[in-house]
Order: structure tokens, then sequence, then C-alpha cells
């Protein structure tokens, strides 16, 4: 793992930003992984400040709610229609884990052979929960999991309901890419900022188990950590 210590969230975003434009450029053939949430949003603000112009034509979601419209201000692929893609004026393929053609039985297995189709991923983009969860993969998952739909743990219910006008309608399950799929990228983009997040951090690194989801990943041969975090 390569770690890169900044003095502050921005300071890191603006570098992940640098790191995701030179590794997308490095294989513009092949899709990039897409991440949502307040930290990305800063790393896409960033991309947009630097006038970057994607060269690939297909970018993967990590998750998405399992039932949630399209449309919704709460759909993860709302969220990057319009904090990446608009943006970017970028007119490539996004695909979300549970929505358009992966909205059927077969979903996730489809979203699967879209990947191996297409890719590998050149930069997946990646975050951590402040109980250790990697996408919507929580503590006890399978380190060989696929794209599946997976039951949320109250903690994340309970972090994501703040983005809820009612938390009552924070959904209760998710469809993710599984801790092998992440795994196949050719780089992954780890950023991880705050006192809230150095405990499942420390944990993943200090003592990996089953009950941290970032240690099917440790291993990876080009995982790259940025944060503002003492380790």
């Amino acid at each position: 793992m390569i770690t890169h210590r900044v003095s502050n969230q921005e300071q890191g975003q603006a570098l992940a930003a640098e790191l995701f434009v030179a590794a997308s450029n490095q294989s513009p053939q092949h899709p990039v992984g897409l991440a949502t949430g307040n930290t990305m949003s800063g790393v896409y603000q960033q991309l947009v400040a630097s006038e970057f112009k994607p060269r690939f034509a297909h970018a993967f979601a990590l998750d998405e709610y399992h039932g949630i419209s399209p449309t919704s201000k709460n759909s993860y692929l709302n969220e990057l229609k319009d904090k990446f893609a608009g943006p970017l004026s970028w007119q490539g393929e996004l695909h979300a884990p549970g929505q358009g053609k992966y909205a059927t039985e077969s979903g996730n297995s489809d979203f699967e052979s879209g990947l191996r189709e297409l890719g590998p991923v050149s930069v997946q983009l990646l975050g951590i929960g402040v109980n250790g969860h990697i996408a919507f993969n929580e503590p006890g998952s399978d380190f060989e999991s696929r794209t599946r739909k997976v039951a949320l743990q109250e903690e994340t219910m309970r972090s994501n309901a703040i983005y809820f006008d009612d938390p009552a309608t924070v959904p209760t399950h998710a469809n993710t890419q599984g801790l092998a799929t992440i795994r196949q990228a050719e780089m992954l983009l780890l950023l991880v900022f705050g006192e809230h997040k150095k405990q499942a951090l420390l944990k993943s690194l200090q003592s990996p188990d089953q009950t941290t989801p970032l240690a099917a990943l440790i291993d990876h041969k080009n995982l790259v950590l940025v944060t503002d975090l003492v380790i």
C-alpha cells in the first residue's frame, strides 16, 4: 500500500483528483469506478476545476440503494449524474447495480458480466464507513463476494439518515459490488479523512480480519491511501 498523508481533506481531494486523472488517462480504453458521498463530491469538484476531459466511455458505480428511483435525490446514480457526468459534460455510460438494465432478477450477475466485458476498471474510488464498510460490504462480508443485494446494518442506516427528509424512508437494502469485484480494479484509490474514520481505518490496518472488509483489499498490488490521519 502506498500512503499519501495530507494536511486536510481539501488537499487530499485535490491529490485524489490528480491521481484519478493520471490513472484513467493511462488506460482510457478501460472504465473507471466511481463512488458517492461528501468526500467524493469534493474530488469531482476538483476534476471540474481542472477542466478534466474524460476519455473513457464507461463508468461503474460501487453501489446503489435497492429499489430506489433513479431520479430520487438520494439515488447514487442520480448523484453521479449531477456531480460527475453533468459538470464534466461526459457523455459516456454510467452503470449502477440494480438500476436501468440491471434492475432485473439477473441484474447483479449482468453487472458482473459488464465489468468483465468492459474491464478491468482502471481506477476505483473508495471510502470507508465508520464501521469499516467498503461500498455496502458490511463487516463480516465474504472476502470473495461479488455484486449482490445486501441488508444494511443499523449503524450504516443511521449514518445515511441525514440525507433523507424522513429517516424512516432510509432503504434497508442495497446492491453493491463485492469485495472480490472491487479487487479486480487496476488501482484502488482509498480516501479516508477525519478523526471519526480513524478507528475503522486503524482496526483494518492493525487487526485485519473478517470484520474489517478493507482486509480483503490490503494486499492489492496498487492500493493507494490518501488520508489526513496519523496512522
